[in-house]
């Protein structure tokens, strides 16, 4: 309308300035409709805005643009696009010096073929010239865009990774991210790589496809036009299969990712699975898993059967057709069908054609491929991030002040008011039950304030919900605008040094630091150590006790000087004088948090801490806040809790926790990176025997036989070619038959052999040793002795089941396939040249051997970059599963900044092995290239001297000497990545030939075995290792049939190593073990756990249904598991969670009902020998003594053997053994010792130890 409105005040005489002002007002509304439509994220940091898709989108865009699926590619282009446009004018300069080869030989030809004249020398020497120009020209062009697309694929590779990492740093606690993200960082990030390094070879071998087929129909006329249907065709169906191999490589891919996630959970809980002996089961959990992901593998392993098999269909069909088609359509007056000239000009471009669809083909299925990852990715960074959903509590006094009569009194209240809580629901998915129900209460400011309640009343979660963890599904939660601190009840403690994890990203300051090891008694434990608090704490703490790591987590918190610390029910585990010792320093009126501006809040199910509390709030069993207020106030409604609390209250408090060097846990004495540069590193030619070991003799006969007659198929025609150009025209026509019958049978002859090789290889080998090769690892890791998993990061573990058998399942068959082709074509191509140009032979020879002293020097270099590279990838997975798994408590530290500077310096550090190998690589092509330089140039000057080559014959060298680079270079590249894939192979078979045991004997005990459960410890000596100190020293004991015993100690004492030297986790110096008069040490270990009830410590959790983890230990029956799960209370949850089909997980359960479901599924196993490490630590006084009775009822003829600190539960045993510094100092019926003043057991007891 103003275009129309302008356009009629231009034509009327004093409508100039109107005519003007109408035109800017329109040009504005188009300026405002663009921008509008523009996305606005674009326009300002990656999240600073984009909360909501309206804010961000445009007009016309209104549903969610993060959906498209190019935006990451974009942003990734755009970030880097001089490192994604360098290499085009070097990649253009290598086209067009490629399609200068097909005019020199068709020179080299005609000079030949012409008699010599006065000015053949010139032009002789200019073709030498000529020769030299464009072959060491390709060379170094060659060198100079391969290095600019390996800066491309360096830098994306990093800010991929850094964009995963950052991500899994602000996903939101909901989203299941962690197993993900280590499969993107590793397997996706690859693939994405790997299209960027292929991305400008792709559009470099359409343009080369088109100008060959032009230069082609110049010498053929219209039988070129016959090749365009068969490369159009391969190119069409290349990308059809390619688009298919992409939606089945993210198939393969989920898989990857599903087995992975179980694989990680079960590094977790390894200790767990070996003490209950589920390692068998586990492993075939595990392996059918796999089983899976193979099979799914196997339909993305079709198309690139399909692919491979396309892309050298032109190789051997492209020449059978054009020369065919020009031969029986071509002039027959000229002397001959076809000239020597011609027949290798056209070869040559035919052999660049055919190169450039294949090369079509594969490097588009590597795009799509990545393209296919960097959607998971963007998926990946396009989930829901974590934003906090508390308020400020500013706000709600202020929001309260204006709704209240008396608003200043009401401002006032809320101002000693440290958190609010108003109507609060939470639950941990959206169609699940509310866990916490209409939750109203406030948190005095400055005091402890203890939320209590029974096991699985939603204390955590409602803790969660506090800390802004966990959104609210319905009420709000406000709290003051200050730092957090956080103690979780599983302890998270970092891969680092002790300071470091008390510290953390906060300065450092003595004092403070000093006085925060005093209030949780760790000054002790670091002077007993040789490294002080530089002592690493390992994978999940696994080098400190139980009781550090607790401590640690405690120590955290009181140094980073919060003004609110959560604490959520972290105290558990704790012998009773270290817990008072800490109580005191902390909660006492001059403790460190009482006498600081510091609110706390305490979730327990133990009533001792009550009579520390200013404030109390009580949650009953369905999630809802029943009392609150003062102890005072409280204590009439909690009888039951008050009379424990008293008894726990009259005890003295004078002993302190042990020294480390006592503890049950395994000292660290290394935290290896396992890089190491062994027999795996150096790549023996042992490491090729394993392999074909592996694969089969026989089976790799078969497919070198395939290749074999793969490569026959591809020279024969070329040589009858050369031998048929030079014929007369006559014997040329009566030989037509024979040409057509030679170039369509033995080609296709070629076809069907590459197709078979490609399936034998595939389908057969690969698919074996695929599931072989993780088979071998995970038999080997889950048979490792328990101080491996101390000793050994886990990324560098995890590193095995992801980036090995990545390796071995793609990179590693790729390379096999590619080095054994081109091997093949090498040989058969020096041959030809070596026949056709005797001198040429010895310069082969002269040049191979400098080659391959080059080559060795660059596989000892780039095997041990590979090594690095494969390792150095380890810091980077270990550092993101540490901080995915105490992701909660990174965020209330405000730590995420730290984090994140950490994994960029890890990630840095990857890079440097990354990018050298790449540009190892680099330099060895350069170096295969001048080879090919310097031998063409040998045969050119050879045949200019001489002039006594026939015109074919020096055509048909030419041409193998085009067709002859591409091999060397094939050979070159495909060997050094088989020797480089082969480190993997490597790592693999000394992973399992290094890895130490646990099973020294395979003995099975007797069917019936134990049948009493009686048990004899005769001098017995007990160690986590051999370079450590024993943790028990010549300990005797005898334990009747049907006892119940509890073992009781200060932590530290040797109790859990007691218990764990029956199930095979610590090694034997010396004395004998026995039970029923059997000797477990010859039986096999895992046979021996599993005739055994065991209630480990640490609950193991599995993301599969409650069904099949009932199956993991033998049980099946449905009724059964049900009836035991309502025993336990259990049922009522998992009901409605799904009943049996529930998938369990950390957030199905409490820690507390995980140990309620580890008893569900060991009262439902049969056994006469019942062994429990704390099983009840978490849980409530009442479901204790419920579970207790449970397990007596259960099991009433069965030795019974508890580890414990609870008095209330060692009193109801039979007998109590009392364990200090590895050695019995009592045992007896506890209530008789109870009444003894000079009972060990009673001076615990009167000592506060137990």
């Amino acid at each position: 309308m103003d275009a129309a409105r302008a356009r009629t005040l231009w034509r009327m005489l004093d409508g100039r300035d109107p005519a003007i002002a109408v035109m800017v007002l329109g040009a504005t509304k188009v300026c405002a409709l663009v921008t509008e439509m523009l996305w606005k994220c674009s326009l300002a940091n990656r999240h600073e805005l984009c909360d909501a898709p309206e804010e961000s989108n445009g007009i016309i865009e209104r549903p969610k643009r993060k959906q498209a699926p190019i935006k990451l590619a974009k942003e990734i282009f755009f970030s880097h696009t001089y490192e994604f446009l360098a290499p085009i004018f070097p990649r253009l300069c290598y086209l067009s010096l490629t399609f200068a080869q097909p005019f020199l030989v068709r020179r080299a030809i005609d000079y030949i073929s012409k008699p010599k004249t006065e000015g053949s020398g010139e032009r002789g020497d200019g073709l030498i010239a000529a020769y030299a120009l464009v072959y060491y020209g390709i060379a170094f062009v060659s060198s100079l865009y391969e290095q600019s697309a390996v800066r491309a694929t360096t830098v994306v590779r990093a800010d991929l990774s850094m964009r995963i990492y950052q991500q899994s740093l602000l996903l939101d606690r909901v989203v299941d991210t962690g197993d993900s993200s280590t499969t993107m960082m590793t397997a996706d990030v690859e693939r994405v790589q790997l299209g960027v390094r292929k991305l400008h070879d792709a559009w470099a071998s359409f343009v080369s496809v088109a100008i060959g087929l032009w230069l082609i129909e110049a010498q053929l006329g219209l039988a070129a036009l016959v090749t365009l249907g068969l490369i159009g065709g391969s190119l069409l169906l290349g990308g059809y299969w390619s688009g298919r191999a992409s939606r089945f490589q993210k198939n393969w891919m989920a898989a990857i990712e599903k087995r992975l996630h179980k694989t990680v959970q079960v590094l977790k809980g390894i200790k767990s699975i070996k003490q209950m002996g589920a390692a068998p089961a586990i492993k075939t959990m595990l392996e059918d898993e796999r089983q899976s992901e193979i099979k799914l593998s196997k339909r993305f392993r079709l198309q690139l059967i399909a692919l491979v098999t396309l892309s050298f269909t032109s190789l051997t069909m492209l020449p059978a057709l054009g020369l065919s088609v020009h031969n029986a359509v071509s002039d027959k007056s000229s002397g001959r069908i076809l000239t020597a000239q011609t027949a290798f000009q056209v070869m040559t471009l035919f052999n660049i054609v055919s190169s450039s669809i294949q090369d079509c083909t594969s490097h588009v299925m590597a795009i799509m491929v990545g393209l296919g990852s960097l959607q998971r990715i963007e998926s990946f960074l396009n989930q829901h991030t974590w934003t906090d959903p508390r308020k400020s509590i500013r706000d709600a006094s202020i929001s309260t002040d204006e709704s209240s009569v008396g608003g200043t009194s009401e401002k006032k209240v809320l101002t000693d008011v440290a958190v609010k809580v108003q109507n609060v629901s939470a639950k941990w998915t959206e169609d699940g039950e509310a866990i916490i129900k209409d939750a109203t209460f406030d948190v005095p400011a400055h005091g402890l304030t203890v939320i209590a309640g029974p096991t699985g009343s939603g204390k955590s979660t409602l803790l969660r919900v506090v800390l802004g963890d966990l959104a609210p599904s319905s009420g709000t939660v406000s709290i003051d605008d200050s730092q957090v601190a956080f103690c979780d009840q599983t302890p998270w403690i970092a891969n680092i040094s002790i300071k470091e994890n008390i510290v953390g990203a906060l300065p450092f300051y003595e004092e403070r630091y000093r006085m925060a090891l005093h209030a949780c008694a760790l000054d002790q434990d670091i002077e007993d150590l040789t490294d002080g608090d530089k002592h690493l704490c390992g994978l999940n703490g696994q080098s400190v006790s139980g009781g550090q790591k607790v401590r640690i987590a405690l120590a955290r918190a009181i140094y980073s000087k919060a003004t609110l610390v959560l604490l959520d029910d972290c105290l558990v585990g704790l012998d009773t004088n270290t817990e008072r010792h800490i109580l005191g320093e902390i909660f006492a009126p001059r403790g460190l948090l009482s006498s600081a501006p510091t609110t706390t809040i305490l979730a327990t199910s133990s009533p001792r801490y009550l009579p520390f509390a200013n404030y109390i709030i009580l949650i009953d069993a369905d999630g809802r806040v029943v009392r609150q207020g003062t102890y005072a106030e409280i204590a009439p409604h909690i009888e039951q809790l008050e009379h424990d609390v008293l008894q726990v209250s009259d005890r003295a408090a004078t002993a302190r926790e042990p020294r480390a060097q006592n503890s049950d846990e395994l000292p660290n004495t290394a935290i290896t990176n396992d890089i190491a540069f062994k027999k795996g590193a150096n790549g023996d030619w042992a490491v090729y025997k394993w392999y074909f070991g592996v694969i089969g003799w026989m089976d790799f006969i078969v497919f070198l036989f395939l290749c074999l007659g793969f490569v026959i198929g591809v020279i024969f025609p070329q040589i009858y070619l050369g031998l048929w150009s030079e014929k007369s025209l006559q014997n040329q026509i009566d030989t037509l038959p024979s040409f057509y019958g030679i170039f369509f049978g033995v080609g296709s002859m070629a076809w069907v052999a590459l197709f078979s090789a490609c399936v034998w290889l595939f389908l057969r080998i690969a698919v074996r040793t695929a599931a072989l090769f993780h088979h071998l690892i995970l038999t080997t890791t889950l048979n490792a002795r328990m101080d491996f998993f101390s000793q050994t990061d886990s990324g560098v573990t995890l590193n095995r089941f992801s980036q090995d058998l990545q390796i071995t399942d793609m990179e590693l068959p790729l390379a096999f396939v590619g080095a054994t082709m081109n091997l093949l074509m090498l040989i058969a191509q020096c041959i030809v040249v070596t026949i056709q140009s005797h001198y040429a032979g010895f310069a082969i020879l002269a040049i191979a051997v400098v080659i391959g002293f080059f080559h060795e020097f660059y596989l000892r270099t780039s095997r041990r970059l590979r090594v690095l590279d494969i390792e150095a990838r380890s810091p980077v997975l270990s550092l993101l599963l540490e901080s995915l798994d105490g992701l909660a408590t990174v965020r209330a530290y405000g730590w995420a900044a730290w984090y994140l500077r950490r994994g960029i310096e890890v990630l840095e550090r990857s890079q440097v092995p990354f990018h050298f190998l790449q540009s190892a690589q680099v330099t060895l092509n350069l170096s295969v290239d001048l080879f090919v330089a310097t031998l063409a140039l040998v045969v050119i000057s050879i045949a200019v001297v001489q002039m006594n080559t026939s015109g074919g014959s020096l055509g048909l060298a030419l041409f193998n000497i085009v067709g002859l680079g591409q091999s060397v270079k094939g050979v070159v590249f495909f060997w050094t990545s088989l020797e480089i894939t082969l480190g993997a192979v490597a790592r693999i078979r000394d992973f399992t030939e290094d890895t130490k045991s646990e099973h020294e004997s395979d003995t099975k005990p007797p069917v019936e075995w134990p049948s009493r459960g009686e048990i004899h410890f005769s001098d017995v000596t007990l160690t986590h290792s051999t370079s450590l100190p024993p943790t028990i020293s010549n300990l005797t004991l005898d334990i009747k049939p049907g006892s119940k015993m509890a073992i009781c100690g200060r932590t530290g004492s040797g109790k859990s190593t007691l218990v764990n030297s029956l199930l095979g986790l610590v090694q034997v110096s010396s004395g004998i073990i026995t039970i029923d008069d059997v000797d477990i040490s010859n039986l096999a270990k895992d046979e021996v756990r599993s005739r055994f009830v065991v209630l480990p410590q640490e609950s193991l959790i599995l993301s599969v249904s409650i069904r099949d983890y009932a199956k993991l230990f033998g049980i099946s029956d449905e009724q059964e598991i049900i009836q035991g799960l309502k025993k336990t209370g259990l049922w009522p949850t998992i009901e409605q969670g799904g009943g049996l089909d529930m998938i369990a997980s950390s957030d199905t359960f409490s820690h507390g009902e995980r140990q309620l479901f580890a008893m569900t599924l060991a009262c439902l196993k049969k056994g006469k020998l019942v062994l429990m490490d704390e099983p009840t630590s978490h849980v409530d006084n009442d479901i204790q003594t419920q579970l207790r009775q449970t397990v007596f009822d259960t099991f009433p003829d069965s030795t019974v053997l508890c580890v414990t600190h609870q008095v209330a539960t060692i009193v109801e045993f039979d007998i109590v053994l009392v364990l200090d510094d590895g050695k019995i100092v009592e045992q007896g019926d506890p209530k008789e010792l109870l009444h003894q003043t000079t009972s060990r057991f009673a001076q615990l007891y009167s000592a506060g130890e137990l």
